[in-house]
């Protein structure tokens, strides 16, 4: 009884794995047609003058039939698992994720089978092991490649575009391409010089770079790139099965660059001007000397010396700022902006009344934390600005207040004739000059508002400008306070 149960219980449980169609029928016919005539030959060879009657030979027939199909499926059904464990094998790489409930397809049984199946065990383990440590480092590198600032694309051999990260996709994709299923390189870039580029790399497999001027969907203006373009080859045989194309972005560089050429080219005619007429006029004066002719002498030791004064106060500028820069460091102090305003304007009264011009000055903070000598050349520099390039007649308003957060705010206002827009992101550089040769008659060495602006970044704050042409300009400063200092305000 307990053989016939084990017997009926493995019966169920092979019953419940069995697969209709994935089912070896050609084997298990096979082993119970050889079974069923091995049966009827042998016993029928042997017994048929005892059984006499066909009844007990139907019976006998029936009963080998059913003892073939049973020793049939189960001789079968080993078979049947290791077939199943394999076609499972070839389906992984099909299937997108693996199911831990579906990792034993059935339970291994002691037997002749059993090695073979412990290693097919084996085998679909390590698959699964090893596929989901490749998911894992697809993910770390499709991360990795998002967040990178270059733009990468990889394209097959057939132009189709099989992987980009989001920088691509923001200087080159609109947001229908990036719903697409399927991209060609034609469908994102049109100009001859890249898609040949591209298909130089594809077809002749060298690496390819060069500089190019783009235009992007991140901005309206052209942008400078430096473009790498590399082959993907197959390990054994060295075919080309595509590429990568990656978009270094250098517009700040170049942008850099230019402003570094611009900085030399200023500076060098700044300084080569006033060198140019002083030795000039030493020059004229050695002549007289020479001659007995003293007359001109001190009107020309006047020029000498005022050009003097002018590269003097160029160096002196250029060394403030390479200090600003290399050591961006403040003398904290209690600073009264009443007190400030009325020193700076006291000392530029003369020059503005020399043009007719009126300076006002509206103060609402009592005191500030800041370092009074850098602050005093802020205010200095803006005003001086404001009386050189505003008409005659015109005036100026100095004033001191908060914003909604509780920031200092320095106003320099005139209504003056204005600054037009395409200066305005330029206009705190080194030696930049609306006009060149009418600023260089008034006078100044092209450095003040570069000054105020890394004076204003010293302190923590920002400086803005805004203008309108015909209404004048108004330069804000912004200067943070330390958290828990109380700021008395008051009206003047």
């Amino acid at each position: 009884m307990k053989q016939l149960g084990e017997l009926v219980t493995g019966l169920r449980r092979n019953l419940t794995s069995f697969t209709f169609f994935h089912f070896p029928w050609r084997i298990f016919l096979q082993f119970f047609i050889i079974q069923v005539l091995s049966f009827n030959i042998l016993f029928l060879g042997l017994f048929f003058t005892q059984l006499g009657t066909l009844k007990w030979i139907s019976l006998f027939f029936l009963g080998s039939v059913a003892v073939s199909l049973t020793t049939a499926f189960f001789f079968t059904q080993p078979i049947h698992r290791i077939y199943m464990k394999i076609l499972k094998l070839s389906y992984k790489k099909a299937m997108r994720e693996w199911r831990p409930e579906a990792d034993d397809l059935t339970e291994e049984e002691v037997g002749e089978f059993s090695v073979l199946e412990k290693g097919l065990n084996k085998i679909q383990k390590k698959l699964k092991k090893r596929k989901e440590q490749l998911y894992r480092e697809r993910e770390e590198t499709r991360a990795f490649m998002s967040s990178v600032q270059e733009g990468l694309v990889s394209i097959s051999t057939n132009e189709k575009i099989t992987f980009f990260n989001s920088r691509f996709a923001t200087l080159f994709l609109d947001s229908g391409q990036m719903n697409q299923e399927q991209i060609f390189l034609t469908d994102v870039f049109r100009d001859p010089v890249v898609y040949n580029s591209f298909r130089r790399v594809l077809v002749e497999g060298h690496l390819v770079k060069l500089e190019l001027k783009m235009e992007t969907k991140l901005d309206a203006s052209t942008r400078h790139f430096l473009l790498s373009l590399s082959p993907l080859r197959k390990g054994k045989t060295n075919e080309i099965y595509g590429m990568i194309g990656i978009f270094h972005d250098i517009s700040d560089i170049k942008k850099t660059d230019q402003i570094r050429i611009d900085f030399v080219g200023n500076a060098s005619h700044e300084l080569r001007t006033p060198l140019t007429s002083i030795k000039g006029y030493i020059e004229t004066l050695k002549q007289d000397f020479e001659a007995g002719n003293t007359a001109q002498a001190g009107s020309f030791l006047q020029i000498i010396t005022r050009n003097v004064d002018r590269l003097i106060d160029l160096v002196t500028d250029l060394l403030t700022i390479s200090t600003l820069e290399s050591h961006p460091q403040v003398k904290t102090t209690v600073v009264h902006p009443m007190q400030l305003s009325n020193l700076v304007v006291s000392d530029l009264m003369i020059l503005a009344q020399t043009k007719n011009q009126k300076i006002f000055i509206n103060v609402e903070v009592d005191s500030l934390r800041g370092d009074a000598e850098k602050m005093d050349q802020v205010l200095r520099n803006l005003v001086t600005n404001a009386i050189k390039y505003i008409p005659e007649g015109k005036e100026i308003h100095v004033a001191w207040g908060y914003d909604t957060d509780g920031v200092v705010v320095l106003k320099v206002r005139d209504n003056g004739p204005g600054i037009p827009k395409e200066h305005h992101d330029r206009l705190f550089e080194r030696f930049y000059r609306i006009d060149k040769g009418r600023s260089r008659d008034r006078g100044g060495t092209g450095l003040g508002l570069a000054i105020v602006k890394h004076i204003v970044l010293a302190h923590g704050g920002r400086v803005e400008l805004r203008s309108e042409m015909g209404k004048g300009s108004e330069f804000i400063c912004y200067f943070p306070q330390p958290e828990g200092l109380t700021s008395l305000r008051s009206g003047h």
